[in-house]
């Protein structure tokens, strides 16, 4: 019973659903071999009948018999085509997924392959810019200090030759 603003509890009930795809196989395999066994069984059972129908001299039950072995065998047969399809199914679905994973990793190593590369390159291309760069700026500082060396010296040649006069 509920009162005001209060409501009643409920149980709640979790359950973890997820199932690999291993498990529904395995699953799924496990109810055609369960289908295969029972029809096996009714097979058996269907055969017998028809051996006692045949021994009690009785053609009525017999013809009964008979069409529900058959039948039985039919559907036996038909159980375990489908129980070798759904092995092959599996053993073929295996095989696409493990081709599909060496498609990936063989792409993932290429890229892979491909970006140590870019980085190496990007890396030399680094190099080479600051070697180029401390070489011009070795060259402008070499220049300058010519520059600023020639500049002293004239100078100095000023000053020597202001002194003399």
């Amino acid at each position: 019973m509920s009162s005001c603003n209060n409501s009643e509890k409920k149980d709640t009930v979790t359950t973890d659903s997820a199932q690999t795809v291993g498990e529904h196989v395995d699953a799924a395999i496990a109810d055609l071999k369960n289908a295969e066994e029972n029809a096996r069984l009714k097979a058996e059972q269907a055969k017998k009948d028809l051996d006692e129908a045949i021994a009690k001299g009785d053609k009525a039950a017999e013809e009964k018999a008979r069409a529900a072995s058959e039948e039985a065998n039919t559907a036996w047969e038909k159980t375990k085509a489908a129980l070798r399809n759904a092995g092959e199914d599996v053993k073929e679905g295996l095989k696409d997924a493990k081709d599909a994973t060496v498609d990936a990793t063989n792409t993932a190593v290429d890229k892979t392959k491909d970006a140590a590369k870019d980085v190496a390159q990007g890396t030399k291309n680094v190099a080479n810019d600051v070697a180029t760069g401390t070489k011009d700026a070795a060259n402008d500082v070499k220049d300058a200090s010519k520059k600023v060396g020639d500049d002293i010296s004239r100078k100095a040649k000023n000053v020597g030759e202001a002194l003399k006069n």
